[in-house]
């Protein structure tokens, strides 16, 4: 996100590209050879008491093939870091795992519940072993940089900047946390996506129980793998606010400062002062700036305005006047209502899911349809909840990356396939069926009911999430 292509005259005129990367490359190590050990431990334990010689001398292989992967694969994490971008999976690696994930299903639709248990078990070895690579990889790449005074000199110094600001010789600024910042967070989003799936799979829990914890993971770590940047283009009057993410996380919003005068920062008097909106004000409307943008981390040292550096870097290019001031409800119902209701309609998705998971039966063994239905959920649930969002706060900017992929298919449209497929698949397992008239609805329900709690759950954190990342607008009467 640092680096933009189409630019490439562009120069580096003030500001450091991906400030603190080695020190974010710590806490991601930490989360990489915790999840590493959590999966191995417990898959190897799996493989270990069959002794069977052969069936451990495949999983030595397939430890040490992961532990290669993971050396080589830790590069771009780093590069990642340096750069302060969104991670992007290159097509090897996409081919990859598309690969391994159909060596999955095809296991799971041809073996026996015992076999499937030590399939699954087997499985799980590679990207265990990938994590841990990766992870020793980055602890030796940061060990041998810095002496400990030094690192903590340097933490201090990013964690005293709130925002990392970038200035180019084309009059563009790029404004977006430090590597520090927001680098651990995307990485540890992985981890949680991979962990909810190993879940699911591996642990020998209450399937409600298991249910509701493998789709918590997984959403949280669907909406958390994202970064933010801001650019601002000051001989266009753009201001360009970017969120990647996977499958339909990712947004972009494309405003045009011409209209506005002033930026303000707006506080609410009912909470004295403690929840505050930045907004781009003008003689006909208002936006708001997503609340993911202007609220700082906790590690921020105290004293500090939250929205100070990103609303004046954003007021020196675009020569806005500040304004401050408080409102109550009433005068914040604009921004209140439509944040409110995204909240509420989030928590009640969030709600309805747990109910149909804990309360209703579901499918006892691991299967192909259930592994193939949480993909699928993961796929289609960004963009409903982003159509329900649009119906509860219809002032909720639509994001300009949408008309980008008009032409391909959408993430959403390959979800449902995959659902339906999925759906498909359960009824020729439940039983063999030699026509239609001998199908009951009841075959299927408790793989149906798994998909509507997952996708409900999913959905509803979906909402949440995209609440804080939505700008609003507002027209004034």
């Amino acid at each position: 996100m640092q680096v933009l292509p189409s630019h490439s005259q562009r120069q580096l005129v003030s500001g450091k590209v991906g400030w603190g990367w080695r020190q974010a490359t710590y806490p991601i190590s930490a989360n990489f050879i915790f999840a590493g050990l959590l999966i191995l431990v417990l898959a190897i334990s799996h493989v270990v008491r069959l002794r069977d010689a052969s069936i451990l001398a495949i999983a030595s292989l397939i430890l040490l093939l992961g532990f290669v992967v993971g050396l080589y694969t830790a590069k771009s994490v780093v590069e990642v870091c340096r750069q302060n971008s969104d991670y992007l999976f290159s097509q090897s690696q996409l081919i990859g795992m598309t690969a391994y994930w159909l060596v999955l299903i095809f296991g799971l639709s041809n073996s026996s519940e015992t076999f499937a248990k030590l399939f699954i078990a087997m499985w799980w070895i590679l990207p265990a072993a990938i994590f841990t690579g990766m992870a020793s990889s980055l602890a030796w790449r940061s060990g041998k940089s810095k002496t400990a005074a030094e690192k903590k000199q340097i933490i201090e110094a990013v964690n005293a900047d709130i925002l990392n600001v970038i200035t180019y010789s084309d009059q563009t600024v790029l404004v977006s946390p430090s590597s520090l910042g927001q680098q651990p967070r995307q990485f540890n989003s992985l981890v949680l996506i991979v962990l909810g799936f190993f879940f699911w799979t591996m642990l020998d829990f209450s399937t409600n129980l298991k249910a509701i914890a493998a789709i918590t993971l997984t959403a949280s770590g669907l909406t958390g793998f994202f970064t933010w940047q801001a650019q601002l283009r000051s001989p266009e009057k753009v201001l360009h606010l970017k969120f990647s993410g996977l499958w339909g996380i990712g947004a972009e919003y494309v405003i045009d400062l011409r209209p506005f005068s002033s930026l303000s920062v707006v506080k609410l008097q009912e909470a004295s002062g403690e929840l505050s909106w930045m907004q781009l004000s003008g003689n006909n409307s208002d936006i708001t700036i997503p609340l993911a943008m202007t609220i700082v981390p906790s590690s921020t040292k105290e004293g500090t305005n939250p929205n100070d550096q990103l609303g004046q870097t954003i007021r020196d290019q675009f020569h806005l006047a500040k304004q401050e001031s408080e409102r109550d409800s009433l005068g914040m119902a604009n921004v209140l209502l439509p944040q409110g209701a995204g909240i509420l309609a989030g928590t009640a998705f969030i709600m309805l899911g747990g109910l149909l998971l804990f309360i209703f039966p579901l499918p006892t063994n691991l299967s192909a349809e259930s592994a193939i239905a949480w993909l699928g959920v993961c796929l289609v649930s960004p963009a409903i909840a982003r159509f329900f969002l649009q119906l509860v706060a219809p002032n909720s900017l639509q994001s300009d990356r949408l008309s980008y992929n008009a032409n391909h298919l959408q993430s959403w449209e390959i979800g449902t396939a995959i659902l339906l497929l999925s759906a498909f698949l359960s009824t020729q397992s439940t039983g063999k069926i030699a026509s239609l008239t001998t199908f009951t609805f009841s075959q299927s329900l408790p793989l149906l009911t798994l998909i509507c709690g997952w996708l409900s759950i999913s959905i509803g954190v979906c909402i949440l999430a995209f609440v804080r990342r939505t700008p609003l607008w507002n027209i004034n009467y």
